[in-house]
C-alpha cells in the first residue's frame, strides 16, 4: 500500500473522445469481463506492494541480511515502477495499451516466478526491480484500456470505483496474505501465488480487452526516465549503505551530489524537450505542487511505517507471521471505510482542512508509535499509533489526488495523475532508504555500547517514526500554509474520488 492513488494515462499525449453522447459509440460487449481481468491484474500490482513485507523477517533469518539490505527487496520494486511509470504510460500511447499491459503482467510474473526460486537475496532484489518495471508498463494501460472500454459516464464511474476498491483492498490483503503463506507454507510462495492469477489475465485479456492507442504519436523520452530512475536509485543507494557511517562521510556525500547532478541533469533535459516526460509547466499551479509534495512526504513515512512495525512485531513482539498479518486489518478496514466518508467531509470544509488534518493525524501516530517498549503489547502499543496512520492515508488518497489534478484539462490530466503516482512511489523508495538508514546507525551505535539487541532494534525503529513525524509535519504546514481554496471543483473532484475509491 502506497500514498498514491491509482494512475491514470501517463502520458502527455490528448486523450481520446470517449463519450458515447458525442461520438456515438455502441458500448462493448463484454466490456465488464474486460473490467474483471483489468481489475484482477491491478489488484496483484497493488498486493505485491504489501504481500511482502509480513515475509520480510523469514527472508532475512535465511539470508541472513542486516536491515538496509532487506529494504531494497521492498525498494527495488517501488523504485523501478515510480521512475518508469511514465515512461510505461507513454509505451502503452505508442505500442497499444492492450500489447503493453500484457507484456507487462508477463514481465511481472516471470520476475514472480524466479524470485519465488531464488537461492540468494541478490536474486530476490534483482527481480523485485523487474516485478516493478512490469508494474509500471500494466497499470498505466491497464487503467487507460478502462477509460476507453467504458464510454458511458455511468458505467465508467462505476468501472473505475470498482477499480479503487479492488485496489484498496488488495493492499489490505496482502499484509493478511503473507502472513498465512508465510506462516503455513514458506516465504517463497508470497511469489509463486501471484503467478497464477496473472497467467489467467494474460490468457482472457486478448479475448475481451480492445486493443487502442493514442491518435497522436507520441514522443518516448527514454533518457529522461533513465536519468530520473538513475538519480533516485543512486540517492538510495547511498542511503542504504550508509550504515555506521557518518553523515559527513566523503563517499556518501559523493553519492549523494552524483544524485543531485543527475536531477540536475535530468530537469535540464526535459526543459529542451518538446513532448517531455514529465512537462515542467504542469507545476505552475500551486495545489498541484502541494499535492506531489505531500503525496511524495507522505509515501516516504508509509513505506517506513510497514518496513519497521511489521520487523518490531515480530522481531521484538515474537508475533509468527499470520499474526503480524492479521494485526494490520484494522488499517486497512479503516481506510476502505474512511474512504467516502473524507470524500464527502473534504466537498464540504475543502480539501486544506483535511490534508493538513490527516498529515498531523500520521504525525501523531509515528509519535506514539516512537513510544513502543521491548516489553510492550499491540493493543497498547502498536494499534493506538495503527489507527491514526489508517486516517492519515484515508485522508491523503483522497486529497493528495484532488490537489494533485487540480486545474487540470483532458489534455494534462493524464500526466498529472501519472506524476502524483510516480511521487508517491519514489518518495516511498527514498524515504525508506532514508528512515531505515537512522535506524541502523542508532542500532549499531547501541550495539556498540552492549545495549540489547531488542532494546537497541526498538531504539532504532523508535528514531526513524520520529524523524518521519517530522517529515509529516513539514508536509502538514506545507499545506496548510500554502494549498489554495478549490471551491468552485472541490465537491466534484470529491464525489469523483468518491466513486473511483
Amino acid at each position: 500500500m502506497t500514498a498514491s492513488p491509482p494512475v491514470e494515462g501517463s502520458s502527455a499525449t490528448p486523450a481520446e473522445p470517449t463519450s458515447t453522447e458525442s461520438s456515438g459509440e455502441v458500448p462493448l460487449p463484454g466490456r465488464w469481463i474486460a473490467l474483471a481481468v483489468l481489475a484482477l491484474a491491478q489488484f496483484v500490482l497493488v498486493l505485491d506492494s504489501t504481500v511482502v513485507n509480513v515475509a520480510l523477517p523469514s527472508i532475512q533469518r535465511q539470508f541472513d541480511l542486516p536491515e538496509a539490505r532487506l529494504a531494497w527487496i521492498v525498494n527495488g520494486y517501488g523504485l523501478a515502477f515510480g521512475g518508469l511509470l511514465l515512461l510505461g504510460g507513454s509505451l502503452g500511447d505508442l505500442y497499444g495499451r492492450r500489447k503493453l499491459f500484457m507484456l507487462g503482467i508477463g514481465v511481472f510474473s516471470g520476475a514472480s516466478l524466479i524470485a519465488g526460486l531464488a537461492w540468494n537475496a541478490d536474486i530476490i532484489i534483482a527481480m523485485r526491480f523487474l516485478q516493478g518495471a512490469g508494474a509500471a508498463m500494466a497499470a498505466p494501460a491497464a487503467l487507460s484500456s478502462i477509460t476507453r472500454i467504458f464510454t458511458i459516464p455511468k458505467e465508467r464511474t462505476k468501472a473505475l470505483g470498482t477499480w479503487g476498491g479492488i485496489s484498496a483492498l488488495g493492499g489490505t490483503i496482502g499484509a493478511v496474505l503473507s502472513g498465512f503463506i508465510t506462516e503455513y507454507q514458506s516465504w517463497r510462495w508470497v511469489f509463486f501465488v501471484t503467478v497464477p492469477v496473472t497467467l489467467i489475465a494474460l490468457a482472457l485479456a486478448p479475448k475481451f480487452v480492445p486493443e487502442s492507442r493514442a491518435p497522436s504519436r507520441p514522443k518516448l523520452d527514454v533518457l529522461g526516465a533513465i536519468l530520473i530512475t538513475s538519480a533516485i536509485g543512486t540517492a538510495v543507494f547511498a542511503l542504504l549503505d550508509k550504515g555506521a557511517k557518518a553523515w559527513t562521510d566523503p563517499l556518501l556525500l559523493a553519492q549523494l551530489a552524483g544524485a543531485a547532478v543527475l536531477v540536475v541533469i535530468f530537469i535540464a533535459w526535459e526543459k529542451r524537450q518538446t513532448m517531455p516526460m514529465v512537462p515542467l509547466d504542469i507545476f505552475k499551479n500551486r495545489n498541484r505542487v502541494v499535492g506531489v509534495t505531500a503525496s511524495v512526504l507522505f509515501g516516504s513515512v508509509l513505506s517506513t511505517y510497514f518496513f519497521t512495525t511489521t520487523l518490531y512485531m515480530q522481531t521484538v513482539l515474537g508475533f509468527k507471521p499470520l499474526k503480524t498479518g492479521a494485526a494490520y486489518l484494522p488499517l486497512g478496514l479503516i481506510i476502505l471505510v474512511a474512504f467516502p466518508i473524507i470524500s464527502a467531509v473534504v466537498g464540504r470544509i475543502g480539501v486544506r482542512v483535511v490534508m493538513t488534518t490527516g498529515l498531523l493525524s500520521g504525525m501523531s501516530g509515528l509519535l506514539v508509535l516512537a513510544t513502543l517498549q521491548v516489553d510492550g503489547t499491540y493493543r497498547g502499543d502498536v494499534l493506538p499509533g495503527m489507527i491514526l496512520v489508517a486516517i492519515a492515508a484515508a485522508c491523503g488518497f483522497v486529497t493528495f489526488t484532488i490537489a494533485g489534478v487540480d486545474g487540470t484539462t483532458e489534455e494534462n490530466a493524464g500526466i498529472a495523475s501519472g506524476i502524483l503516482s510516480a511521487g508517491g512511489q519514489i518518495g516511498s523508495a527514498l524515504g525508506l532508504a532514508t528512515l531505515v538508514s537512522i535506524a541502523v546507525s542508532v542500532q549499531v551505535s547501541e550495539a556498540a555500547s552492549q545495549i540489547p539487541r531488542s532494546q537497541a532494534l526498538v531504539d532504532g525503529f523508535a528514531a526513524a517514526y520520529q524523524v518521519g513525524a517530522g517529515i509529516l509535519f513539514v508536509g502538514a504546514v506545507i499545506a496548510a500554509v500554502f494549498l489554495r481554496s478549490t471551491a468552485s471543483n472541490t465537491a466534484a473532484t470529491a464525489a469523483k474520488m468518491s466513486a473511483s475509491n
